[in-house]
């Protein structure tokens, strides 16, 4: 069996639990969120009140959120949609899961680059399901009444939003590009928060500079993404770092001004001052000497260039674990690391060769977009390590799963991963694999975990990474049982321990229960079963005894 077999292993089960319309509330026209999951809080149900009427009064039909606790039966948004006669917008959810259902009413208003933008959102996600839901609101009424700003954390009060939009327009009309300022709740890292959303909007936003924020007790994060075309025509002054804004406390609480102040430091850039002349001249001496030396001084220059950190010669091999991660905004193409590889600002904790406490390092390391799906918040990872001075690390890329090749990778057929002599993964087939699943255009094949379970040998595994893959059961094979259909779809790469044998590697794509969804993360143990004739990819989770706690 195929890793796109595996795809959709655990769709046998229990019969499904009808989900009765009978205990759905009543619906009351005027009162638009029915919690009874509890994931909102009580400001976020106001905000999310006052932009459903907006919409409404927008002519976006009505629109409800509905949420249910996790151990109650569900009905399908269509159900909800038909006993409610919602015509506008629905938004459901249920722990970390959620779903979006536009109406007729709302299709007909929404153009064409809101569509996209709320389809391409139409799950959680990495968001917290409390933000997917109040971005999602804010997304819709501002694009109903023509604005820029989407300001689902309820921050800004009237006058502020004037003055965001006022702000947004006006670089707008310098840039000859639309500008969109997208405020969003987090969960406790707006910096993170505001990178998934911006990279998320910049896809589907055309030509246009996206400038994201997170809030998050009274912290504010950011993160800016544009079109290729728009790359040179703005800057963004302190407190922005590059197109990234690391977390800040607003001073004094004024969460609104920090973020009118963010928003008020991406500008046009001013012309060249003559004084800049000499600086611009020993740039492109540096850009030559980079391009007619690529091999030799060229990646040392950038590397100074950009702070990233070096390949330590004789470095000591240790392990880390990934704690954040930041895009710089910056990208690099040179024959060491391929063409556009993303610097990244990693915060790491490190564990001494030998043993010994861990301890935590940050640096900047330029990524080749091959290696890009295995840096992961959570990920263990190889590094390199100065004996002389243990602060001074470099990611060892060997140690992340596959090895790097140069120029672009030739992209697998969409049915297997490579394994290297080791039993590692190839990085870029998973990459390839991840994006073939997300995008839809991958074939699915139908496969039973029960018979697998069943059938093959019962061992343990521990998680390497597991990474959702932006699906559900549901679009995989729709067929399948009824009561697994919301469950999401996950990349698992694990190690695999069998009594007898070394541990080996495997990847593959699982379903994954809803209420094991808060269970999932590196360094977790499961209960599988292994086709030893194909141990690297047929492996299936028995999530009746997993995750394993002692």
């Amino acid at each position: 069996m195929s890793l796109l077999g595996l795809l959709v292993l655990g769709l046998a089960g229990a019969s499904p639990v009808a989900a009765d319309v009978s205990t759905l509330p009543t619906f009351t026209p005027g009162h638009h969120v029915y919690d009874l999951g509890k994931l909102l809080s009580p400001q976020s149900v106001t905000t999310a009140e006052a932009l459903a009427a907006k919409i409404e009064a927008e002519g976006g039909g009505r629109v409800a959120l509905y949420t249910a606790d996790e151990g109650s039966a569900m009905p399908d948004n269509a159900t909800v949609a038909e006993a409610w006669s919602v015509d506008g917008l629905l938004i459901t959810g249920q722990g970390v899961f959620g779903t979006i259902t536009i109406g007729p009413t709302l299709q007909a208003k929404l153009s064409t680059v809101g569509t996209a933008l709320v389809n391409d959102f139409s799950t959680p996600g990495p968001q917290t399901t409390e933000s997917w839901m109040l971005s999602t609101l804010a997304r819709v009424e501002g694009f109903l009444r023509g604005g820029h700003v989407f300001d689902s954390s309820g921050v800004l009060d009237a006058a502020g939003r004037q003055q965001a939009e006022s702000a947004a327009t006006d670089l707008g009309s310098k840039l000859n590009a639309t500008v969109y300022v997208d405020i969003a709740i987090a969960a406790s890292d707006p910096a993170t928060a505001a990178f998934f959303n911006g990279a998320g909007m910049s896809s589907d936003t055309g030509k246009s500079l996206d400038i994201a924020l997170a809030v998050s007790d009274g912290q504010i994060g950011g993160f800016i993404d544009s079109s290729s075309e728009l790359f040179t025509s703005y800057t963004a002054n302190a407190p922005w770092k590059n197109d990234t804004l690391a977390n800040e406390t607003a001073a004094g609480q004024d969460v609104q001004g920090a973020l009118l102040t963010a928003i008020d430091a991406v500008q046009q850039p001013p012309f060249i001052p003559a004084g800049a002349v000499p600086v611009i001249i020993f740039v492109v001496v540096v850009v030559i000497f980079s391009i007619t030396a690529p091999f030799v001084w060229g990646p040392w220059l950038i590397r100074k260039l950009t702070g990233t950190s070096s390949p330590i010669q004789n470095g000591l091999p240790a392990d880390a674990v990934i704690e954040s991660i930041a895009d710089t905004g910056v990208t690099v193409t040179m024959p060491s690391v391929g063409p556009n590889a993303p610097e990244y600002k990693l915060s790491l904790q490190v564990t001494p060769t030998g043993g010994g406490s861990p301890y935590p390092v940050e640096i900047k390391v330029i990524v080749p977009r091959v290696y890009i799906p295995m840096i992961l918040p959570g990920a263990h990872i190889g590094v390199l390590v100065d004996p002389a001075k243990p602060s001074n690390v470099s990611i060892d890329f060997g140690r992340i799963g596959g090895s790097a090749a140069d120029g672009d990778p030739a992209a697998p057929d969409g049915t297997e991963v490579a394994f290297d002599a080791s039993g590692q993964p190839s990085a870029a087939d998973v990459s390839a694999v991840v994006g073939a699943v997300r995008s839809g255009s991958l074939p699915t094949t139908k496969g039973s975990a029960a018979e697998l379970l069943a059938t093959g040998t019962r061992c343990t595994a521990v998680i390497t990474t597991a990474q959702p893959l932006g699906k559900t059961v549901r679009d995989i094979d729709p067929s399948a049982e009824a009561s697994h259909l919301n469950d999401p779809m996950w990349l698992f790469t694990v190690e695999v321990t069998l009594a007898g044998e070394a541990p080996f590697p495997a990847v593959f794509g699982h379903r994954v229960p809803l209420d094991k969804v808060g269970g999932i993360a590196p360094g977790v143990k499961l209960a599988v079963a292994v086709n030893l004739a194909n141990r690297n990819q047929e492996v299936a989770i028995d999530w009746d005894k997993s995750p394993i706690t002692a």
